[in-house]
């Protein structure tokens, strides 16, 4: 019973059921004030400035990059356009949360969702499989490959149902539904029980309750690799969650790529009399009696605002251009030791042949695991760990024909690698020492990839590599992380960091906030940013 209480009381928190107290005004001419400054173009960032802009708040959104998007961006090479991060988005079919979001936001009818089914191809050292979208046929299909684990996968599905119910208060929360959220929850009580029981489970610690054949959980846990880390690390509530909208409301690709929803949150945003300013890079928020009060810039620009949201990474928020001496100790100290999620490395290729053939049923991915065991493809890598580590070979010519040329491809090798690995790649070696470097691992991937793609290196046309340092480079995220904290049972959903700070008039975006890292978590934590604020206003 306390766990239930306590789970009601943490809901009723993120819901913005009850107003906020009214903050101290500033004393600074309403005419020179912006309502709301926006740290960072990020998916979080747009996600809020897209939700205040609607709301008719005046807006300032300001990106050191040159161009918005953060990880939800593409860029070109010649003839060729790379998606940077986007492999599948969740949640997007009527009812989902992503759907919701979309339409709250005003671009659901700006995107082009191209639904995906299969959704990727698993391959094992003795097994491939072709996942299905859609879940019942999932469950058969495993059933059929795993006859003797039939019971349990039963009962495992009738678990990520509850689960998912438990979760449906968000949807009715983002829709506006705050009595239908709250009439969710007294529905449907065991739904609820079966969320606490999992509430600090790892993803192994829960499948452990249902399904125990090896090669059957390497295969259901495939998507932990989403997350950042093998199932047993990630939350196990967390993967349901996903797992859940990807299975239950949608895998879908969006033409253009993540760019295209970037840009339709921009749209909205300067439609909406907001403004947006990009190779803009905010040095310090400033803070008077407590308050953040406005941002400067490295250019020495000064920006005042009665509401700040900061969808920069929260460490360099909070520490540097907050200050560790504006924070209560008892918290400073609690981000301080928060685990960083691991870092992706990518090898961009244009290819100037057609692989279509090998991506069957038009499936866009290939997730390549060197081990049966799920758990054993997730650890530590060492120096020579190219060799164990899994991979994900990715044609998005599958998906979006207009990233290459006719007959062409672009291909992406994608796998997670530590930020400080190989004496943190070479970097202070030289420039010249870590491009070699990077270009040597990136090399290996397309070797291994021939295997499954053949002779792709001599169809290479243009090879850019995004190590974990050229993710910090553009995006400024501690280690290159693409997902924030780790999603460790210990930091992960109403244990990530909320969007209210202890700062009065700051509030937090991004992947570092509930409810976790990926392209249309940080987007809703944006929104739920800003809904916090437009209580205050």
């Amino acid at each position: 019973m306390k766990k239930y209480i306590t789970w009601l009381l943490l809901t009723i928190a993120v819901w913005p059921l009850a107003c906020a107290p009214e903050a101290v005004k500033t004393a600074i001419d309403a005419e020179k004030t912006y309502d709301v400054i926006v740290i960072g173009a990020g998916g979080g960032g747009l996600g809020a400035a897209a939700r205040l802009s609607l709301a008719g708040k005046r807006v300032l959104v300001l990106e050191q990059h040159h161009k918005v998007g953060g990880y939800m961006t593409a860029f070109e090479r010649g003839d060729y356009t790379f998606e940077v991060s986007l492999h599948a988005m969740d949640g997007l079919d009527p009812g989902g949360l992503t759907n919701a979001a979309f339409r709250k936001l005003g671009i659901l009818d700006r995107i082009k969702p191209v639904r995906l089914d299969p959704m990727y191809r698993a391959c094992f050292p003795q097994m491939a499989l072709d996942v299905p979208a859609d879940i019942e046929q999932y469950r058969k299909l495993l059933k059929e490959r795993f006859p003797g684990e039939a019971e349990g996968l039963d009962r495992l599905f009738a678990a990520l149902d509850r689960i998912d119910r438990a979760f449906a208060v968000g949807t009715k929360f983002i829709d506006g539904r705050f009595c239908g959220a709250l009439w969710e929850g007294i529905k449907h009580p065991r739904s609820l029980g079966t969320m606490l029981k999992y509430w600090d489970a790892t993803l192994s610690e829960l499948l452990g309750d249902f399904i125990h054949d090896r090669q059957l959980i390497s295969v259901f846990t495939q998507l932990s690799g989403f997350l950042g880390d093998g199932p047993d690390r990630i939350s196990g509530l967390t993967f349901a969650a996903m797992w859940n909208s990807y299975h239950r409301h949608g895998y879908y690709y969006v033409q253009g790529g993540s760019q295209s929803v970037s840009d339709a949150l921009a749209e909205v945003i300067r439609e909406n009399g907001g403004e947006i300013k990009t190779a803009v890079l905010v040095t310090k928020i400033l803070v008077q009696d407590g308050r953040a009060v406005g941002v400067q810039t490295k250019d020495g620009g000064l920006f005042r605002g009665r509401r700040v949201i900061s969808n920069a990474n929260a460490p360099d928020t909070l520490f540097k251009l907050v200050g560790r001496e504006h924070l209560p100790e008892s918290y400073a100290a609690k981000v301080a030791a928060m685990e960083i999620a691991a870092a992706a490395f990518v090898a961009y290729l244009g290819v100037d042949t057609d692989y279509s053939d090998h991506f069957p049923h038009h499936i866009h991915e290939l997730m390549i695991n060197k081990s049966a065991d799920q758990a054993a493809n997730y650890q530590p890598v060492g120096r020579d760990g190219l060799a164990d580590a899994p991979y994900v070979i990715t044609n998005y010519s599958m998906v979006d024909p207009a990233t290459a040329p006719p007959g062409k491809n672009v291909i992406t090798l994608t796998t997670l690698l530590p930020y400080d690995w190989h004496n943190g790649w070479h970097e202070a070696d030289g420039y010249d020492r870590y491009t070699a470097f990077k270009n040597s691992v990136a090399e290996e991937l397309v070797r291994q990839a021939e295997v499954f793609l053949p002779d792709l290196r001599s169809h290479i046309e243009v090879m850019e590599v995004g190590s974990p340092r050229t993710m910090k480079h553009y995006t400024l995220n501690p280690g290159g992380s693409m997902l924030g904290w780790a999603n460790i049972p210990g930091q992960s959903l109403f244990k990530r960091l909320p969007q209210e700070t202890p700062i009065e008039n700051l509030w937090l975006a991004g992947a570092w906030t509930f409810p976790c890292g990926g392209q249309s978590a940080v987007i809703m934590s944006g929104v739920l940013a800003a809904e916090s604020v437009l209580k205050t206003l």
